[in-house]
């Protein structure tokens, strides 16, 4: 990739100001989460359920509107290699808040941290990829986050199992079904994402 395109690419979709909301994200993630799991009267770091379960959303809905551009339509209709593109765009997104909250739980990786934390931001970067193929951008946050509070009220005891797919966010890291629906959600959110890009005008009603 040509880097003066990369840095205008990255400029045009948003990158600054995604970077920008990573960086608040993620300290703030960390503070919370030692405040919970050192106070007496809560599960020592189980009561980091709440930050692992809402960090990487709020990551992944700042990566949400990058995803597509100002005019989807014109960009489109130039030269480039546009699934290369969107892979490099979404990888890197993702990667950068996996490192940056994994980095918050590293005390205590297998307990509601570290590893959590990324299962947590794959899960919801394939709903929101998928979200963007057919809702566009603008609203491609809703899905994830309609989701995420829906199992977080619901608040399942029941640890793997059918709990181990359907409340997969607030799963301890060693659930094998909590990973595996990960999987698939990233796995197929993305691809849809890859071929297809976001959705271009508005949502018919």
């Amino acid at each position: 990739m040509n880097g003066r395109l990369l840095l205008l690419h990255t400029r045009a979709r948003g990158g600054p100001a995604f970077a920008l909301g990573v960086a608040v994200v993620a300290p703030l993630a960390w503070a919370a989460g030692s405040w919970l799991a050192s106070r007496p009267y809560f599960d020592g770091p189980a009561a980091r359920i709440p930050v692992v379960a809402l960090a990487p959303l709020l990551g992944v809905l700042l990566l949400a509107p990058t995803l597509g551009g100002a005019d989807e339509e014109l960009e489109r209709g130039t030269s480039l290699r546009w699934p290369g593109w969107r892979a490099g765009h979404i990888l890197l997104g993702v990667a950068s808040i996996g490192a940056a909250l994994a980095l918050t739980g590293l005390h205590a990786p297998g307990v509601f941290g570290a590893y959590a934390m990324v299962r947590n931001t794959l899960g919801y970067a394939g709903l929101v990829a998928a979200a963007a193929v057919l809702l566009g951008t603008r609203l491609a946050w809703l899905p994830a986050f309609g989701y995420a509070c829906a199992v977080y009220a619901a608040r399942p005891r029941q640890i793997g199992g059918v709990a181990g797919v359907w409340a997969w966010p607030l799963q301890p890291s060693g659930v094998t079904a909590s990973w595996l629906t990960v999987a698939v959600l990233f796995i197929f959110g993305t691809a849809g994402y890859l071929h297809r890009g976001c959705r271009i005008g508005p949502v018919a009603g």
